[in-house]
């Protein structure tokens, strides 16, 4: 603890983004995660915290299952997907069926060399980041890990200065749209998702170049609506409310456009220019709501 670089009592910071204390990975850990090694045909999904991860883990689980009867198996999606990074709940180091999912939250430039090396898939998911704030804000009060906000005030400025877990949402999306180039990845973006599920799942298996019937499509798509989802036990982290590591459920809404029941008018206007500010010369268009 005296080694590390606190951003809290809660997070460590470490080459610019901020770690779990209370996870058992420290600096030398990551920096070995460099060398992770790694097979041809495994496949990571990438996300900045709150943007659609637990979706995109079902959403592939599913594809999965269809392209590979032999891959399944009857545990929990965490499982299946386990995070490259955090070490409580998963381990991504279990011998598993190829092709290997690995989760991650980890910026372009620590992720193991493999990745760019052998150009292994990569499945980027991102969200309009005042819809990632609140959920964030929320998902803080829930998982036992992280210090629970003190304000909504208080963490709209800790996100905006990038002193949450994983660090800036803005250095996260910008870096890897900056090296799309040099990697292997699709981007995939969380609005479009709740607009046209079924587009994006036949974009993902052409991108993982799984050949799935019309009805096996349908049945990924029927498995991972938020309806579903939200009383899956394989996909909605129940196991973790149980043993305590949540406090409450994760699965909230599942909207685009939350944000406006949340912030002000001046928080509003005060982020804007701050996405003005980091993001200009990012090609990104956000989709900040969607009128249901």
């Amino acid at each position: 603890m005296d080694s590390l670089d606190l951003v809290s009592p809660y997070l460590f910071r470490y080459k610019r983004r901020n770690f779990l204390v209370k996870d058992e990975m420290r600096p030398k850990d990551l920096d070995a995660l460099q060398h992770f090694e790694l097979r041809p045909t495994d496949i990571f999904l990438v996300t900045y915290p709150k943007s659609g991860t637990t979706w995109l883990q079902q959403v592939l689980v599913q594809i999965m299952e269809a392209a590979h009867p032999d891959w399944a198996e009857d545990v929990t999606n965490r499982t299946r997907v386990p995070w490259l990074e955090e070490r409580n709940a998963d381990n991504p180091l279990r011998e598993r069926s190829d092709p290997r999912i690995f989760g991650s939250h980890l910026p372009p430039d620590m992720l193991p060399q493999g990745v760019k090396a052998q150009r292994l898939k990569i499945v980027y998911v991102w969200r309009n980041p005042k819809d990632v704030l609140v959920s964030f804000y929320h998902f803080a009060h829930s998982w036992v890990l992280l210090e629970t906000p003190k304000s909504f005030e208080d963490f709209f400025q800790q996100f905006l200065d990038g002193d949450v877990y994983m660090g800036s949402w803005f250095d996260h999306v910008r870096e890897y749209q900056e090296t799309r180039d040099q990697l292997d990845i699709h981007f995939v973006q969380y609005e479009r998702m709740l607009k046209d599920l079924r587009g994006e799942v036949v974009k993902l298996c052409a991108f993982l170049g799984k050949d799935l019937t019309e009805e096996a499509v349908d049945h990924v798509v029927e498995m991972s609506t938020f309806k579903n989802m939200k009383t899956n036990p394989k996909a909605n982290y129940k196991d973790l409310v149980e043993t305590k590591r949540y406090s409450a459920k994760t699965m909230r809404k599942g909207i685009a456009g939350d944000w406006k029941n949340v912030f002000t008018v001046a928080q509003d206007e005060h982020f804007d220019k701050e996405f003005k500010k980091k993001m200009s010369n990012v090609p990104l268009s956000c989709t900040w709501e969607i009128k249901q």
